[in-house]
């Protein structure tokens, strides 16, 4: 009876051991299954993540160029206005020059006529002059060339305009050259 026990657990200790192999590889197949499911979905979510970095950047990389393409369009017509602007401050000098002469109304006439179609194609273009009535100096928009010392005045108070300043579209083409007050200093 001994060994018929001891047949016997020998028996329930192999079927034991394969009953526990079998689940052993059981699990490491299950194990392998959802690690390799989950390497799959893994895998994918990472692709899906990329292809939506791709796509932000394709966007990212168009709004940009539209940009610069806006920006070219609206700024690159600088040179040729700063070009416009000494024609039409020859024109202005020229004015002046004839106010002073009272024989030549007709060419002053004329010389008005020329600088106001002038201001119209600059005005259409964008570009507009620089207000400094009465303004306080700004240098976004004014260049300093003179200081006077006026105790009347507010300190840098534009007190008068050497040369006009304009803006492109709310940008500055030319600073103004301008002559700008300050106060006396008591000690």
């Amino acid at each position: 009876m001994n060994e018929n026990k001891k047949q016997e657990n020998s028996n329930l200790e192999e079927e034991i051991n394969l009953d526990m192999a079998s689940d052993n590889i059981d699990i490491e197949a299950s194990l392998a299954d959802s690690e390799e499911e989950i390497s799959q979905e893994d895998v994918i979510k990472d692709l899906e993540d990329q292809i939506l970095r791709a796509k932000a950047e394709v966007q990212n990389v168009r709004r940009i160029a539209a940009q610069e393409v806006t920006k070219a369009r609206l700024f690159g017509v600088e040179s040729l206005a700063r070009e416009f602007l000494s024609v039409s401050d020859n024109l202005e000098r020229a004015i002046f020059s004839c106010q002073s002469k009272e024989d030549d109304n007709v060419i002053q006439e004329g010389l008005e006529l020329t600088l106001k179609s002038l201001e119209t194609s600059l005005k259409t273009s964008g570009i507009e002059p620089i207000d400094c009535e009465n303004q306080s100096f700004d240098p976004e928009k004014h260049e300093a060339i003179s200081l006077i010392e006026d105790n009347k005045l507010e300190p840098n108070t534009i007190i008068d305009v050497v040369l006009k300043g304009y803006t492109i579209m709310d940008r500055t083409l030319r600073p103004a050259k301008v002559v700008v007050s300050k106060n006396t200093e008591e000690k």
